[in-house]
């Protein structure tokens, strides 16, 4: 299921530099400070470079504060962002600052002396730096404004549900269920290995780190099934526990403790029922028609990537790629929780499933310019992917996925 929540128009947000005097905090070394509406940029990127993700920063803000607009005061003044080029840079940065962050895409840290969000963005497509932005900028947003009581799992649960929203052109399209998590709990379902939800309730910020660190398969379940349970929270059973779930919210921000909040909220609903109910909810869940084909245009552009690396002729037609893939030998991999797969050539990875069933091939479309691969997109989806392609730096095209 997914739902649409208020259009955010994407206006042009100007991005100005302090000048020396100005408010915003030392951006640090060959760092610049930009302010947008809500954040203080702080990056190494140009000015060009910085305006999307600082409109995309006040977008999901916006989003943020709509849902939660009802649950305590917004934070006070601008957040600060750091937004750096390379990932080098990035564990500098934490380092010098005295925060662990080896193995992370991204973090959200609070320091005796600093606290932001940070991530950088060489080697990523730009919808991958977006994701972990809304990921992260929840914790920091929920941070300033439940404080540091919000139950971790409700913490990383809504932080997954936020990362997993697509900017459209009319807004941002929220409630779409990832596919990794979708079968890796329906997966631990069917094997008998979930946690119990008093079980996730009940873990704290050190057995989470733990995990991370000694248990990674414990980790992902973690992740994955509070994800799931805040998802069905919010949309499960035609949304019937979403008051109960907001409800919860609002007295944990005015300061309630998680058990009587939780009881308060849920009223007379006991756990074992409710985990009953979530059970069957996500062992029946599907995985939602436009991430599925998302990550296959995916897949097909790292076979196009491929192709332009061997100074193959470019494909102007979707069977004129399967037959030279097929020709060469030219097979994609996708990794889950690590785990590699390969896949191959074959009829499935050309086609998508439209709402209601019906297979579809996807559309390839002439190249946006001279010298990139062709587009491809998934009509009749909503939102509808298409997989762009720009000119990088080192002149090798860089592929995307955006959403109408």
């Amino acid at each position: 299921m997914r739902v649409r929540l208020s259009a955010i128009l994407f206006g042009w947000l100007v991005l100005s530099a302090h000048a020396a005097g100005g408010q915003a905090p030392d951006a640090g070394p060959g760092l610049t400070a930009y302010a947008t509406t809500h954040y203080h940029l702080h990056t190494n990127l140009s000015r060009r470079e910085a305006v999307p993700y600082g409109r995309h920063l006040d977008a999901v803000y916006e989003q943020y504060a709509e849902r939660f607009a009802r649950y305590g005061d917004r934070p006070a003044g601008r957040m600060d962002v750091y937004l750096f080029r390379t990932r080098a840079q990035y564990l500098h940065f934490l380092e010098t600052n005295d925060v662990a962050a080896h193995g992370s895409g991204g973090v959200f840290f609070v320091t005796h002396d600093l606290r932001g969000l940070a991530t950088w963005t060489d080697g990523h497509p730009r919808r991958q730096t977006f994701r972990t932005l809304q990921h992260e900028g929840f914790h920091q947003f929920a941070w300033h404004h439940f404080g540091p009581q919000l139950p971790h799992w409700v913490n990383e649960g809504l932080a997954q549900y936020f990362e997993d929203a697509v900017p459209t052109a009319t807004g941002l399209s929220l409630g779409l269920a990832d596919a990794g998590r979708v079968e890796r709990v329906r997966d631990a379902i069917t094997r008998r290995r979930t946690l119990s939800f008093a079980a996730v309730a009940n873990s704290g910020r050190a057995e989470w780190l733990a995990a991370l660190r000694y248990d990674p398969d414990h980790a992902g379940l973690l992740y994955a099934q509070s994800w799931s349970l805040v998802y069905f929270l919010i949309h499960g059973e035609g949304g019937r526990h979403r008051p109960a779930f907001e409800d919860y919210l609002r007295r944990l921000a005015e300061g309630e403790t998680d058990r009587d909040a939780f009881t308060a909220a849920f009223g007379g609903v006991r756990i074992a029922t409710l985990e009953t109910r979530w059970r069957a909810y996500a062992h029946a869940q599907t995985i939602d028609e436009a991430v599925a084909a998302a990550e296959e245009l995916v897949l097909l552009g790292e076979a196009l990537l491929l192709l332009h690396r061997r100074d193959e002729p470019l494909p102007r037609h979707l069977n004129e790629l399967r037959q030279r893939m097929t020709a060469l030998g030219v097979a994609v991999t996708r990794r889950v929780d690590g785990a590699a797969t390969h896949v191959p050539a074959d009829d499935e990875l050309f086609t998508y499933r439209r709402p209601g069933g019906e297979a579809s091939e996807y559309l390839l479309l002439e190249p946006a310019a001279a010298g990139l691969p062709p587009r491809l997109a998934a009509p009749g989806l909503s939102p509808e992917p298409t997989l762009i392609w720009q000119a990088g730096p080192d002149a090798e095209p860089r592929y995307d996925v955006t959403y109408r």
